[in-house]
Order: C-alpha cells, then sequence, then structure tokens
C-alpha cells in the first residue's frame, strides 16, 4: 500500500468515537483520539466554533443529515489528530460530556431547544433538559465517514491540511444567499447591478445598485460576496444594533426576516444608508468618491454606528466633518500602530471582530476620540442625559490624566469605572453634559459635593 493512501479509521459510529476520545491516555495511548492542543500540531487551527455553532452539529447529527469526511494523521506515538475535522470533533466531545446544547435558534425544532445529551450540576435550573432515549441512539449510532493516514511525516500531514483548505466550499455569505426570502431578495436588490427592459422604448437600460454599493465598488475587491457580507452586516446592526455579528446571527436574521421585512423597513433604511453615503464622500479632484478607507467589513461597521449615535443623540458644533474626523483617525491609528488606544483598536478589528465585546471596543475608541476632539459637543435631548455617556467619561478621565482634579487630590484611578465623571457647572444649575463642563474626581469629593 503507497504510504499516501488513506485507510479506514477503524470505527463506524459516534458511541465508538466517543470510547476513543474518552479513553484513558496511560493505558490505551495507542488507541485514543485527541484533539488536545498537546496533541494537535500547530499548523492545526485553534477551536473557533461558538458554542451554537457546536449545538447546531449536535442538531445535525441527531436529524440524520451529513456532517462530512473527517480526516486523521495516526502519528508516531499513536496518537490519532485531526488534519481535517477539528471543530468537529470538538464540537461531539463537548456535546458528549454535557457541556453543550442544542440552541434554542428559529431553525431548530422546539422539541430539541435547549436539550443536552446528559445533564451536569445546576443544568435543571438554567432551563436545559435531556434528550429523549430515542434521540441519545441516534447520536451514538449516526455512522461517520472517517479515514486516517499512518506512517506518513508531519511535514505530510501538514500538506494534506493546506491541500484541504485550497477547496472551493461555500462561504458563509453564499449559504446564506440560497436561503431565499424577502430579506434575501432585498439585499440582492441593494448589493447586485442588474438589467431591466424599458419597455417603451424596448431596449436594455442599467438598473444600478443602491447608490453606496455602486460607490464601494472603487473600494474592495470581491464585490459581489464582499459587498453582499457588508450590507448583511449593516442590515443586521438595523434590526439588531449592539449585537454581535457572527454568521450564525445573520443566518438567524434570514430565517426570521424571510417574510415580515416590511416595505417600510427597507425604505428606512435605504433612506439611512444614502445619509451615511453622504457623510462619507470626499471630493478627489473635482470628482466625490467614497472615503477609502473604508475597506473592510468590520471597520465600515464601526463607522456606522458611530455615525449613526452622532446623528441620533449629538447636535455636533459648527466646523465638524464627520468624513475629516473619520480620516483624521486613520492617520493616527496608522502612525500610532503601538501606542494605546490605536493598538487595541487594531486588535479588535482582526480579532474575532464579528464579536460583540470587540464591536463595543471599537465603538467607545472611536467615539471617545471624536468626543474629545469636540468637547463641546452636547447631547440632543438634555433632560434626558444627565449622565455622561461612557465614552464622554472615558474622555475626561483620559483628559484628566487618570486623576481626580479635586483640589488636593490627585488620587489616580488605572481604570475609568472607578472614578465619577462631574458637571464642573451642576447639571440642576443648567450645566450641560459634554466633555468641556466635565470633570474626574474620586467617589469622595463627588459624593460629598455640596455645590
Amino acid at each position: 500500500m503507497n504510504k499516501l493512501d488513506p485507510r479506514d479509521a477503524g470505527f463506524r459510529n459516534i458511541k465508538n468515537l466517543m470510547n476513543r476520545m474518552e479513553a484513558n491516555r496511560k493505558t490505551d495511548s495507542g488507541f485514543i483520539i485527541s484533539v488536545e492542543d498537546m496533541d494537535v500540531p500547530a499548523w492545526q487551527r485553534q477551536v473557533v466554533w461558538s458554542e451554537d455553532e457546536m449545538g447546531l452539529l449536535a442538531y445535525s447529527i441527531i436529524k440524520g443529515f451529513p456532517i462530512g469526511m473527517i480526516i486523521l494523521w495516526n502519528k508516531t506515538n499513536g496518537i490519532r489528530v485531526p488534519i481535517d475535522g477539528r471543530q468537529r470533533l470538538t464540537a461531539i466531545r463537548e456535546f458528549y460530556r454535557g457541556n453543550i446544547a442544542i440552541p434554542s435558534l428559529p431553525i431548530i425544532e422546539d422539541s430539541y431547544k435547549n436539550k443536552k445529551y446528559k445533564l451536569n450540576a445546576n443544568d435543571e435550573k438554567k432551563g436545559y433538559s435531556k434528550l429523549s432515549i430515542v434521540d441519545k441512539d441516534a447520536f451514538d449510532d449516526y455512522e461517520l465517514k472517517c479515514i486516517e493516514y499512518g506512517g506518513i511525516e508531519e511535514k505530510t500531514a501538514m500538506k494534506i491540511f493546506v491541500m484541504l483548505q485550497g477547496g472551493k466550499s461555500l462561504t458563509k455569505t453564499e449559504v446564506r444567499a440560497a436561503l431565499g426570502g424577502k430579506l434575501c431578495d432585498f439585499i440582492t436588490l441593494l448589493t447586485t447591478d442588474k438589467k431591466s427592459i424599458d419597455d417603451e422604448n424596448e431596449e436594455i437600460v442599467d438598473d444600478p445598485k443602491t447608490p453606496f454599493f455602486k460607490a464601494l465598488t472603487e473600494n474592495i475587491a470581491n464585490r459581489r460576496k464582499s459587498h453582499r457580507n457588508i450590507a448583511d452586516i449593516l442590515i443586521h446592526e438595523f434590526f439588531y444594533p449592539n449585537q454581535d455579528k457572527h454568521w450564525s446571527s445573520l443566518e438567524n436574521m434570514y430565517q426570521e426576516k424571510a417574510e415580515v421585512v416590511s416595505e417600510g423597513d427597507k425604505k428606512k433604511f435605504k433612506t439611512i444608508l444614502n445619509s451615511f453615503l453622504r457623510d462619507v464622500t470626499i471630493v478627489v479632484n473635482k470628482k466625490k468618491i467614497l472615503m477609502p478607507q473604508l475597506r473592510t467589513a468590520y471597520f465600515i461597521l464601526t463607522v456606522y454606528k458611530v455615525w449613526y449615535e452622532l446623528k441620533q443623540n449629538y447636535d455636533m458644533p459648527k466646523g465638524f466633518l464627520f468624513s475629516k474626523i473619520i480620516s483624521e483617525f486613520e492617520v493616527l491609528r496608522l502612525t500610532n500602530s503601538k501606542i494605546v488606544p490605536f493598538v487595541n483598536f487594531t486588535s479588535a478589528l482582526g480579532n474575532a471582530g464579528y464579536a460583540q465585546n470587540r464591536i463595543n471596543e471599537r465603538h467607545q475608541i472611536l467615539m471617545t476620540h471624536i468626543l474629545k476632539k469636540f468637547p463641546s459637543t452636547k447631547f440632543k435631548k438634555r433632560d434626558k442625559k444627565r449622565t455622561f455617556s461612557i465614552e464622554q467619561k472615558i474622555a475626561i478621565w483620559e483628559l484628566a490624566d487618570k486623576k481626580c482634579q479635586a483640589v488636593g487630590c490627585n488620587e489616580e484611578f488605572p481604570n475609568f469605572k472607578d472614578a465619577d465623571a462631574d458637571h464642573i457647572i451642576m447639571w440642576n444649575k443648567n450645566g450641560e453634559t459634554t466633555i468641556e463642563n466635565g470633570r474626574l474626581l474620586c467617589k469622595k469629593h463627588n459624593r460629598g459635593r455640596k455645590e
């Protein structure tokens, strides 16, 4: 047999798989299948699936859906590790151990939501329940397609891994585009150039995509999929503000809004998008173009979120030009790439940029930068904004050099949350909630203030 010829992995179902994954390392080292960091090679990607994604795989298994082939490498120490399938194997193990539940998502049948293979301490109090015996058997008996390579060096195993990653499977964006429904059709219209027939003149005329995505064409390659992905993210923010933008969240939106997105929703979103376009358009050589900095999905999302909050909540002072302040921020970020907060902003763009905490981190950094630049910026509705926003408080904290500004105090605060942002002219005496009218105080000096 040629050493590159794979062989059957020697087991048929998940029950057999789990016997190998849960085997005793001391007595069964030549039998075990492992997904642990200490066993898998460095070139194998880390576990990145969310709990929902893991639960969805378990649901697929119980329902008998195909989950693809798993490919193992039998190392010289006898331990099998995945060349392809680490995410799936980890999900199967975590579900089997009772650490993961089938998620409560719209695409899941109600009878399967929050079900676990086994219950751990306090699971019932958290709303979880155990799978039926029939469904547990379906999980255990699910037939896996699994092969393994033995007698090969690590560089050969790595070559197999690299070649596998070169496949042309559907991207998450393409999967969403195939789901159909009213929202899917609307996003197609937003992002796609199409031809239509002018009935009166009987000729084909251009019917260009939405102006924002037409302008975006100059900035972003791989235009069809990239534009659609950006549209998915922005309209998800429209319907579900301040939530994560993971692919599973975007697919849930497609499911939930498939038949209920209204003409009013569509009109409002297009109006907002057109307004956003006006404020991120610049003039170069007498030609209007989209800001060249808008090149990636999550940077565009952050700029959009900041723009929308400013529009909704703040009265910006004279001389404020949104496109100019974003351009200045980007120059500072690129020229001060190793300095806080710019290093944190860049990290939050590249490391799980879809996650809610990363989105919030970028938002706070950019909003704080803008409000520091324009410290007299006021809220539109004074009676609803006695309390400083988080971004205002961070700006006041930074401008105060992280120290209490009460005379003779100078207490330091490594974390802005441990200090108070206080009105210099008191709010009940018509003092504005602005950075200009704010100061940093320790709790003692703020809470004990009499005037």
